[in-house]
């Protein structure tokens, strides 16, 4: 038997009333991350400095991506079952 999925408190958030709302406040908030970390790369850091500032950047690129890919009907629109969000393995 399948064992039933277990959503994170973020995909409950989202997938409930008000998800869509949530959604696009937390990519404002990625895409104010990323500008912000940007902003530090183009004024020159230090090398380790430099490597944090780049994994934000990603992170936030990446952060946005999960948001989008996400974008399920909230309960109070749904009428079916939300197809399952896309799996990407990792590359090995």
């Amino acid at each position: 038997m399948n064992a039933p999925i277990t959503l994170t408190e973020l995909e409950e958030r989202l997938a409930a009333p008000g998800g869509a709302e949530l959604r696009a406040s937390l990519s404002l908030r990625m895409d104010a991350l990323e500008a912000a970390a940007r902003a530090q790369l183009e004024r020159g850091l230090a090398p380790a400095a430099f490597q944090n500032a780049q994994a934000l950047v990603d992170a936030a690129r990446a952060a946005r991506e999960v948001l989008a890919a996400s974008d399920l009907p909230s309960q109070s629109t749904a009428s079916a079952p939300a197809a399952p969000l896309p799996f990407n393995s990792l590359p090995r």
